[in-house]
């Protein structure tokens, strides 16, 4: 069962701004660093439960945060959603 996913966005700076909204719009949303799965090079992406997803994309397509890629975590794999 997938109950959380990653978000990655296009820098640092970005993700950080896509916490702080999140947050603001009561959703629960953790910063961890970039899974090497995912790249080599040093970079941070925001977990969300899966039940949030459809608000969390709401409310950063509101102040124009465009995410980059999600992927699902299941049993320690990544996929792309």
């Amino acid at each position: 069962m997938i109950t959380e996913l990653l978000l990655t966005f296009p820098n640092t700076k970005t993700a950080i701004s896509a916490e702080r909204t999140l947050l603001a719009a009561g959703l629960t949303a953790t910063v961890q660093p970039m899974p090497e799965a995912l790249s080599k090079q040093c970079g941070i992406v925001l977990r969300l439960p899966v039940d949030e997803l459809e608000a969390g994309k709401t409310a950063l397509a509101v102040v124009g945060i465009e995410v980059s890629a999600i992927y699902r975590m299941q049993d320690g794999d990544l996929q792309p959603l």
